[in-house]
């Protein structure tokens, strides 16, 4: 109980803080001349912007598709696409760690392999902005590069071991059947990569509908912007997306009122609607989320005794 109240607060300031940074960078640029910008796109650039919207979240869908089918062997396609949105919306929406693996719950049957092709997921998602954070992060401090260069390099060459982690014999008892992760690995980085593509194209679009920015200094900028959702001090980097984008953007001649009008376009097209088409299969499909609290408790609990034995394990050892 207190552990949920603890989640729920930790949620609430996080939407708070992330509020108070949208509601500060607001006021310190012009509204009006920011909805003067987006009102002025035109109508080719937004058809092309909806087209990389479907795209993006065409890659995400397949890539949720593949790791539901490489790792279940218990679900049913039908399910898929719901499940799919209900994630954007339960990002937004539920507290803790927990919140968009809830989707898992709107795929009837066996949730051990799910709850894997989640986790494959998530690992990618951090993986990929991760590393492109810290190859970026050297051109706005340039007196860390060699620290910033190292670690990415580092979690480069360490890609080809974390399959093997997998492999170990408690996590294949999540493992509703025979797995090649490699394979796996190698498809998920892909389609992750797949995403930043077309949400760096979106921007490189639409800040050039309005001003002129290169290729080069958009792809430097978005991994700044993308990389937002890594400082967890609010829910899907809110407020702190805008910020990032104003400070950056500003360096390359882009007003901030046309930076955080821009990103906040970006975020309601690719997160907010998909979370609004979640809503409604959630609510058509409430009744799946009877055994969540249950199931969740069951896996709460292996993880913990597991990590309990292994702890008394190596202290018998010593």
């Amino acid at each position: 109980m207190k552990e949920q109240i603890k989640q729920k607060l930790t949620f609430v300031f996080k939407y708070f803080i992330g509020l108070a940074l949208l509601i500060w960078i607001l006021a310190r640029v012009d509204r009006q001349q920011m909805i003067q910008t987006l009102l002025e796109i035109r109508p080719a650039t937004f058809a092309l912007i909806f087209v990389l919207v479907f795209l993006n979240l065409w890659i995400q869908f397949r890539r949720w598709r593949y790791l539901i089918e490489q790792q279940s062997s218990d679900f049913s396609h039908k399910d898929l696409i719901p499940s799919f949105f209900a994630g954007f919306t339960f990002r937004l929406i539920l507290p803790g760690g927990h919140a968009e693996i809830s989707k898992i719950f709107l795929l009837p049957g066996k949730k051990r392999g799910k709850v894997m092709a989640f986790a494959i997921e998530k690992f990618f998602q951090t993986y990929v902005k991760t590393i492109l954070v810290l190859a970026g992060l050297p051109f706005l401090f340039a007196q860390f590069k060699w620290l910033f260069w190292s670690a990415a390099i580092l979690l480069i060459v360490a890609y080809p071991f974390f399959p093997l982690l997998l492999k170990t014999r408690w996590l294949q008892k999540f493992q509703e059947k025979e797995v090649h992760y490699h394979k796996i690995f190698l498809r998920a980085l892909i389609f992750s990569v797949g995403v930043f593509l077309c949400l760096m194209l979106q921007y490189f679009i639409l800040l050039n509908d309005a001003h002129q920015i290169d290729f080069n200094a958009t792809f430097l900028t978005v991994i700044y912007i993308w990389g937002a959702g890594l400082i967890p001090v609010s829910v899907s980097g809110l407020g702190v997306r805008e910020n990032i984008a104003a400070f950056v953007l500003q360096k390359y001649g882009i007003p901030a009122s046309t930076a955080v009008g821009i990103s906040l376009l970006i975020f309601i097209i690719n997160a907010i609607i998909p979370a609004l088409i979640g809503v409604f299969f959630i609510y058509r499909r409430q009744h799946h989320f009877k055994d969540a609290r249950e199931t969740f408790k069951v896996v709460s609990s292996q993880i913990y005794n597991h990590g309990k034995k292994r702890f008394a394990k190596n202290k018998d050892t010593d």
